[in-house]
């Protein structure tokens, strides 16, 4: 683990040593914690150095998402805080190596009205004239037996099985 040395050498001739509290395992990361400290510590008295040994990078092994998606197949992602959305992704394509899928968000059915107490119940429209935007790359993951996308930064869609297609869903859109 990386992190940045700071010595201060005092008029006295003593040397005190700190160091970062936050530990890195790339140079990147330190490499701005680095920057920081020159913009606090610019004064010659001041030694900054990194110090510690750079580790691997770890990758994350989705081997076991590979293959198992086929165009047709939905992805479904429950999001909100207080209120609740449900959003649908069709798979339109998938990539010659099957790393990667293209996807295109599909219409919900609403039965009820979702700014009511009861909640609505959803489900994503199979048929017809369905697909809402423009498609979508993803690179396929998987967690514990698991496989979904990544959509943005607060949600990921999770591969859903055939049998659910036709299942309901609770929609909140009260806050």
């Amino acid at each position: 683990m990386l992190q940045v040395q700071i010595t201060e050498h005092t008029t006295d001739g003593r040397e005190i040593t700190r160091y970062s509290d936050r530990k890195y395992r790339t140079m990147r990361g330190v490499g701005k914690d680095l920057e920081q400290f020159q913009r606090v510590y610019h004064e010659p008295r001041y030694t900054l150095a990194i110090i510690g040994e750079p580790e691997q990078r770890r990758t994350r092994d989705n081997s076991a998402a590979i293959g198992q998606v086929h165009v047709g197949d939905i992805f479904h992602c429950m999001w909100g805080y207080d209120m609740t959305f449900n959003d649908f992704y069709e798979v339109v394509a998938v990539s010659a190596t099957g790393k990667t899928v293209t996807t295109r968000r599909i219409a919900i059915r609403m039965d009820g009205d979702p700014c009511s107490p009861a909640r609505a119940r959803v489900r994503p429209v199979l048929t017809g004239d369905r697909f809402i935007g423009e498609p979508e790359r993803h690179l396929l993951q998987a967690y514990n037996n698991s496989i979904y996308i990544h959509i943005n930064s607060f949600s990921d869609a999770f591969l859903m099985e055939p049998e659910d297609y036709v299942r309901t869903y609770d929609e909140n859109h009260l806050d």
